[in-house]
């Protein structure tokens, strides 16, 4: 549909209950709530988006590429297409949208979870030393180099994605090349790794390298401070925060002081502190947690909605 001459993609479920708005991360797309859609179907009014600059929506110009500008699209959306307000989800880069559509239009948003946001650590300079830069800097390389060939094709060629598998790294980036060269304009898909490999490409194929370019060089904060936003939000709240690579290494960050999740302890501690009304739940688990963890994130979301219900918020 489009709104004020902008196209946004979306699915929609039948109206089943209150509404629920998923907003995805960066480099994804709606589709990749597909674990989770079956069990909030029938409990929900669900709305899941795709952002602007990925999915099939409309694109920006990379300037435009704002936490202000993209947000104020979604809160056209919301205003035009759901009509009340809503519990907002947001994973990762749509963690730190539907935190400025708290902020912005609390009587849109009845409840809001923050599936791994990383609310401090994407903020320059801090920026450079994730492994969520990864994805910017690469896309500001891509459009620099203007190679003709698609990002997708550029981001396997040049980053170290599939580093993970140590030895047989070099074999799988060989066989994505030879994969993408043979089926131009495919989400990759490598039948003998992880399903969760698969769903990333699914998205970074749609994936505009101009949002990643407004995140490299920092104009993506423009006008939007995450502290000032949590210190404003009053509705009911929960924040999740993975665990995994700390668990596994005793640390947050690698041996040459990346941080290798989107929140170190301390940025989880400060935001539980801005958060007037917080739930914090950990889980073990990569960044895509509801589609590593489904069981858990649903259990998050269900606790959410039940405060949410007890302040009087129920449809």
């Amino acid at each position: 549909m489009e709104i004020d001459g902008f196209a946004t993609n979306y699915g929609e479920g039948p109206d089943n209950g209150p509404p629920l708005v998923l907003l995805h991360g960066q480099g994804s797309q709606w589709e990749d709530h597909a674990k989770v859609l079956p069990m909030l179907v029938p409990r929900h009014h669900v709305f899941a988006i795709d952002v602007a600059g990925h999915g099939q929506s409309g694109r920006l110009d990379a300037s435009e590429y704002t936490a202000v500008r993209v947000g104020e699209l979604l809160e056209a959306f919301l205003d035009a297409t759901v009509g009340e307000p809503a519990i907002v989800c947001g994973h990762s880069s749509g963690g730190l949208l539907a935190l400025w559509l708290a902020a912005r239009r609390p009587d849109l948003v009845r409840g809001l979870l923050l599936e791994d946001p990383p609310l401090f650590s994407s903020i320059p300079p801090r920026a450079e030393h994730t492994t969520g830069a990864v994805l910017p800097r690469l896309a500001a390389e891509y459009l620099r180099a203007d190679t003709g060939s698609d990002f997708q094709r550029y981001y396997v060629e040049h980053s170290d994605y599939f580093a993970f598998f140590g030895r047989l790294a070099p074999v799988i980036t060989r066989y994505s090349l030879r994969w993408i060269d043979r089926n131009p304009g495919q989400p990759l898909r490598i039948f003998f790794l992880p399903a969760l490999v698969n769903v990333y490409f699914q998205g970074l194929v749609h994936y505009d390298p101009g949002f990643g370019v407004a995140w490299h060089e920092g104009h993506w904060y423009d006008g939007f401070d995450t502290a000032e936003a949590l210190a404003s939000v009053e509705m009911p709240t929960t924040l999740i925060h993975t665990n995994w690579w700390l668990n596994r290494h005793g640390t947050s960050y690698d041996d040459r002081g990346v941080l290798m999740a989107a929140m170190d302890g301390d940025d989880v501690a400060r935001a539980a502190g801005l958060l007037d009304d917080p739930g914090l739940v950990t889980i073990s688990s990569g960044h895509l947690v509801h589609f590593e963890r489904p069981k858990e994130y649903l259990a998050a979301l269900a606790g959410l909605t039940a405060r949410v219900d007890r302040m009087g918020g129920a449809a």
